[in-house]
């Protein structure tokens, strides 16, 4: 069978926890080796648009799929098939709009889990938007979070925030009127501001932090995209990040790089502490994560969905989608 979920179906077998383990065992069995998973194809369209494919095979698990996303209008669209190597049939098709800001808020808690402070309290927010709100949560589903600040250039959206997490988590999230008092004091730090920074613009600034702060930024994904400074780079303590390949594709890394504050010897990749090694050893250190997605999370949080999405029964059963057939 072939299960097709539609936004409104993804929306309802999310289940965040669940989606940090799936993606967490995605994870192990990357560093584990037996994975293919070359660099995301990135093209571009005559219309200023693109088209962007993340595949993957995943040899001990028996899951490959793919995430297929693109723009040449105004809103960009998102697809994830997965499949089952071992009975050879595309499990789902899914809209993947909304779970790829889940999918990139589930990766954030995974490396909260990790790096964060284990008496960590408070969050600081930076940006307002959908990837801000699933990156909270996820770190609420880590952490016993009991106050927040975040801050949106666009003071209704970020009191709308606020009221609506506030509600949501059941805890305390304070709008406040600049990004530096927002990560004022907290332990954890999400810059969440997509491609709302562009050029040489930054959203957060390594002056900052402070000791023991933990630093999530998942906005930077492109080379023209900045939401971080370098100084934040040469600051930290310790780095991790989703793939090496973020290397040539982030804004914030290229930048720092150039400015010679990308330290290779501090960096680790998030798989390996899947796997088990531990990079927060003190106190007082300070940790980044910095991400820009693969298509192992892609596909494991989709799996967690499509499990999920059989629990609860939701989804069109479409049968044998594709019908093998043979040619002589």
């Amino acid at each position: 069978m072939t299960l097709i979920l539609s936004l409104k179906d993804v929306e309802q077998a999310i289940n965040m926890k669940n989606m940090i383990e799936q993606i967490e065992k995605g994870l192990v069995e990357e560093q584990n080796g037996n994975v293919n998973m070359p660099p995301r194809m990135n093209m571009s369209t005559n219309n200023q648009g693109f088209f962007r494919l993340m595949p993957a095979v995943m040899n001990d698990s028996g899951y490959m799929g793919f995430k297929a996303f693109f723009k040449s209008g105004p809103v960009v669209r998102y697809l994830i098939g997965i499949i089952d190597q071992n009975e050879n049939n595309l499990e789902a098709m899914m809209d993947s709009s909304y779970l790829t800001a889940v999918r990139t808020g589930a990766t954030t808690g995974l490396a909260t889990k990790y790096l964060a402070g284990e008496n960590a309290k408070s969050v600081g927010v930076i940006g307002s938007g959908l990837e801000a709100r699933t990156n909270l949560e996820a770190v609420c589903a880590v952490r016993d979070i009991e106050y927040v600040k975040v801050y949106s250039p666009t003071p209704h959206r970020r009191e709308l925030f606020a009221v609506e997490m506030s509600e949501k988590l059941g805890i305390k999230v304070e709008a406040v009127e600049s990004p530096a008092l927002a990560v004022e004091g907290v332990d954890i730090v999400n810059v969440c501001t997509n491609t709302s920074t562009k050029g040489n613009g930054v959203a957060f600034e390594g002056k900052w932090i402070r000791k023991g702060m933990h630093v999530n930024s998942i906005g930077s994904t492109m080379p023209i995209m900045r939401e971080i400074d370098t100084d934040t780079f040469e600051i930290a303590d310790s780095i991790v990040i989703d793939t090496k390949h973020l290397e040539s594709e982030s804004g914030d890394v290229l930048e720092a790089n150039k400015s010679g504050q990308y330290d290779p010897s501090k960096v680790v990749e998030l798989k390996e502490l899947a796997a088990g090694q531990k990079v927060r050893t003190y106190d007082e250190q300070i940790t980044l994560f910095k991400s820009v997605g693969t298509a192992i999370q892609d596909i494991m949080a989709a799996r967690a969905v499509y499990e999920e999405a059989k629990k609860l029964n939701v989804g069109t059963d479409v049968g044998d989608f594709l019908e093998a057939k043979m040619f002589n």
